[in-house]
């Protein structure tokens, strides 16, 4: 039997107020935070532990604490928000970063900052900031940490690929009686990171399209495949949208297409 052992614990971090405006040199001092990690497609709660600069817990009663996320660059402001109190007479807070605000977000570095703020309420929705501080990563005032959105737990879906360029061919201009057809450009199907049950879509987009469209695989290698196989054959009559799913492992795709009458505009692959 295989056991495998997944564990669930907070993504914490220290962070540190100069409110006594010097660090202890008889405290460990802290040399620099680690990188936050997060995952698109759920939501990642973040803790954070407010410490002042002899390394206690520091009360943060009748402020607020504001998470936000910076370009890497640090031109511009992705994200801010408030952090949740969970107990401000001991300095420890936490913010959530939900699905639908990392789904926005590419895979990548971004640069994140803690600030604490003092505010002074209008009405009942309203405020005005009048004290706005950092809050410090490290004993060496770096008020700058690293944020890593280090992908999708779900997955992430490969890009479709656009088939939009058809050559012409007429067979009667070399002396043979086949159709006139159209063959797409070639379609890399990267075939070393398939398996033979790997699924792939053709979405086709037509207009008042009639006649017959083939899918063809090929497992050549190289750029230049020469040999050519009739996977799926479609028989379409004034159609404008169609698809179909192909099952296997080839290196290269392509699309042959004998019309009637309409024409084939686009074909999607994923």
């Amino acid at each position: 039997m295989q056991l495998n052992s997944v564990y669930l614990y907070p993504n914490k971090i220290d962070v540190f107020t100069n409110a006594l405006a010097s660090w202890q040199p008889e405290r460990y001092r802290r040399v620099y935070n680690r990188n936050l990690k997060v995952y698109r497609s759920v939501d990642n709660r973040i803790d954070l532990q407010v410490r002042n600069s002899d390394q206690k817990a520091a009360d943060i009663t009748g402020s607020a604490l504001v998470f936000n996320i910076i370009t890497r660059e640090g031109k511009d402001l992705i994200l801010t928000k408030d952090c949740a109190t969970q107990s401000a007479s001991t300095g420890k807070v936490y913010v959530t970063l939900t699905k639908e605000e990392l789904n926005s977000l590419e895979s990548g570095f971004y640069n994140y900052s803690v600030t604490q703020e003092v505010r002074e309420t209008i009405d009942s929705t309203n405020y005005r900031v009048t004290s706005r501080t950092p809050m410090f990563q490290d004993a060496q005032y770096g008020a700058i940490g690293v944020l890593e959105v280090s992908g999708d737990v779900l997955g992430e879906a490969d890009e479709t690929v656009v088939v939009n360029k058809f050559e012409y061919v007429n067979p009667a201009t070399t002396g043979f009686s086949d159709p006139k057809y159209y063959t797409s450009s070639l379609i890399d199907a990267v075939g070393n990171t398939q398996i033979p049950q790997s699924l792939h879509t053709f979405q086709i987009y037509s207009t008042n399209y009639t006649g017959t469209v083939k899918i063809q695989g090929s497992l050549s290698e190289g750029g230049a495949p020469k040999v050519w196989t009739d996977i799926e054959t479609l028989t379409l009559t004034t159609a404008t949208q169609t698809y179909k799913n192909v099952t296997g492992k080839y290196n290269f795709f392509r699309i042959r297409h004998y019309p009637t009458t309409g024409t084939v505009d686009k074909i999607l692959y994923r």
